[in-house]
């Protein structure tokens, strides 16, 4: 017997939000299609990572309830909502994430007594055939969304089923073992990842580079050495964005669904520590097309919007990095993967959000924006001090040698 609870899943062949019960019998969850009586079934065999059960979880949501004539007013620019679309033959209705991009506000008329909203919404859709197109549409064909951020007990249940299958591998460190093709003579990155230390920003932007298309690591001070590190796996264009400004109880996994209710894009996300007395975090946004990097950019610093917490810290687009050789399947990044397993924790509920152009919330954010940004640069003159007395010390003292 099917589940009775009704639930929305986004297809994967359609990426079209579909009315669904779901059932969990042993370890396999059968997906039943509302309407087509159509029944797919889910196994653990069918996940290759624990990254790839979790993006299909994400899949599940409450079902969107109709936008009803009396609560258009709810619904504003930026709003995220489930709508149908056009793109169909008549009798072939699917539905589709959007974000509101205006509303051509007109009075109501009355039939009957009863209420008709006569508003006409404009689309920007973040999935299926129209995605990244403008539509326009009554409020008939508008649903809103209820995601409360919590996952059905059955599909939890399948979740984690198919996650212990990939078993995290144990925090402790013999000392003896280091990751393979990250070694470098002078320590570095294979020690900071190892050890499960803080990564900065100038850990990122100063001391190291990523040569462009050549899928290396190398040491800026020293590759002349000839002490490039090659990552192994396939030489694909990667594209990383670096964010910082961050509530530091953020999870990997929520910034990751944050994203990608509001784009369509689901980016692999590492948290960067801090220390202690650093009170906000930093992480990078990973990609493997242009496409999708150029999405979450954009979003990123549309200037109609601040991404913040609810204590009003905005997020802020630090570094943008493109056309990198190294993928997601490097030893960089399957260590960088462990790593956010063992961060992953706080679930995202209601700790980030929008806050739109023209609301005193947006005028706060600014505010911080332009603070944080003063600091980052007042940070990189300060690391450019230290680098440049460090090599004074050393070429007060010519005769040691450093290995």
């Amino acid at each position: 017997m099917v589940g009775k609870l009704v639930l929305e899943f986004r297809a994967t062949d359609d990426d079209a939000w579909y009315s669904v019960k779901v059932h969990l019998k042993g370890e396999t969850l059968s997906v039943q299609f509302q309407g087509i009586m159509e029944i797919v079934k889910f196994r653990p065999s069918d996940f290759d990572s624990r990254d790839a059960v979790e993006r299909f979880v994400r899949r599940f949501r409450p079902v969107s309830p109709q936008l009803q004539d009396t609560e258009c007013g709810k619904i504003g620019r930026g709003s995220v909502v489930c709508a149908a679309c056009h793109a169909f033959p008549s009798n072939d209705m699917r539905y589709f994430d959007a974000v509101v991009e205006a509303v051509q506000r007109k009075d109501h008329s009355y039939v009957n007594g009863e209420e008709e909203c006569q508003c006409t919404f404009v689309l920007s859709w973040i999935h299926g055939p129209k995605m990244g197109h403008l539509t326009s549409t009554g409020i008939s064909c508008v649903c809103t969304l209820k995601d409360d951020g919590q996952v059905d007990p059955k599909v939890a249940s399948f979740l984690q089923i198919v996650k212990s299958k990939f078993p995290v591998s144990s925090r402790k460190n013999s000392g003896k073992e280091v990751p393979p093709r990250l070694e470098l003579a002078k320590g570095g990155w294979s020690q900071l990842l190892t050890e499960h230390k803080h990564l900065s920003f100038q850990d990122i932007q100063n001391k190291w580079n990523l040569i462009y298309g050549a899928g290396k690591l190398s040491n800026s001070e020293s590759s002349h050495q000839d002490q490039d590190i090659d990552l192994g796996g396939e030489k694909s264009n990667s594209y990383f964005i670096l964010i910082g400004n961050l509530e530091r109880s953020l999870s990997p996994s929520s910034i990751q669904a944050f994203i990608e209710r509001h784009t369509g894009v689901s980016p692999q996300v590492y948290i960067l520590l801090s220390p202690v007395w650093i009170h906000f975090a930093r992480a990078v946004l990973l990609v493997d097309t242009k496409k999708k990097h150029e999405n979450i950019c954009k979003f990123l610093v549309n200037p109609d919007h601040f991404i913040v917490s609810t204590s009003g810290r905005p997020w802020v687009l630090i570094e943008s990095v493109t056309r990198l050789g190294m993928n997601s399947q490097s030893s960089l990044g399957k260590l960088l993967r462990k790593y956010q397993e063992h961060c992953d924790g706080t679930p995202l509920d209601d700790k980030v959000m929008l806050v739109r152009s023209g609301t005193e919330e947006y005028a706060q954010a600014k505010l911080l924006r332009d603070l944080f940004i003063d600091f980052v640069k007042h940070e990189q003159l300060l690391l450019r001090r230290l680098v440049a007395e460090e090599a004074a010390i050393q070429a007060a003292f010519p005769s040691l040698h450093h290995i």
